[in-house]
């Protein structure tokens, strides 16, 4: 069976080589499985190199079963048209999408690690956000505490209205109202610009 599929591409090999005119150039290949020797002259006296199978090249003439042919380095030589296919074989096609194939798996699997590290920072800005509600709410009970404690002063110093001139206990009481919010406000802000680099985020 492997005989006749080799005698039939045998044969359909030759008769592409009788039937091309030469006049155009075109582009060849060494068929599957196979190392074809480049010859210096048509006669195929002497040998130049090996060309392995997939190899490409330039078909300049065909001369019965031989042709000149030019690589792609620009060196020329003869070669045996037996041996000569016009569209890339098989194997070579295969290796190609092969290679091609695992280039798109590497740049998938790049993609998908930047998927992760996008998807990582997503959750580390989210819990960022959640420690800073948690801060802004522990700073919003220490002012209530610093409200109630000013209450309680004003309290005290109701006490001593009598002794202590009402301008100055209104002074001090404002003070101490101002300070209290002011050290709640710059505790809180001061909390969340450093874990958003510098930025206001409210």
């Amino acid at each position: 069976m492997n005989s006749r599929v080799r005698l039939l591409s045998v044969l359909s090999i030759c008769l592409a080589g009788w039937f091309s005119s030469g006049v155009h150039a075109e582009t060849g290949y060494v068929t599957d499985m196979l190392q074809l020797d480049l010859y210096a002259d048509e006669a195929m006296n002497s040998k130049k190199r090996k060309l392995r199978s997939g190899d490409s090249f330039e078909i300049l003439t065909r001369k019965g079963r031989a042709a000149n042919v030019r690589l792609p380095d620009g060196q020329t030589g003869w070669v045996k048209t037996l041996y000569v296919v016009t569209k890339e074989p098989a194997r070579t096609r295969l290796n190609k999408l092969e290679a091609e194939n695992e280039n798109l798996q590497a740049l998938v699997e790049t993609l998908r690690a930047q998927v992760k590290d996008k998807q990582d920072r997503i959750d580390e800005l989210e819990g960022d956000e959640s420690s800073v509600v948690g801060q802004l709410a522990s700073a919003r009970e220490e002012l209530t505490e610093l409200r109630d404690a000013n209450e309680a002063l004003e309290s005290t110093l109701s006490a001593y209205g009598s002794s202590v001139p009402l301008s100055w206990l209104l002074i001090g009481t404002m003070i101490a109202l101002a300070l209290g919010i002011y050290g709640g406000w710059y505790f809180i802000d001061s909390r969340s610009r450093a874990r958003h680099g510098g930025y206001r985020v409210y």
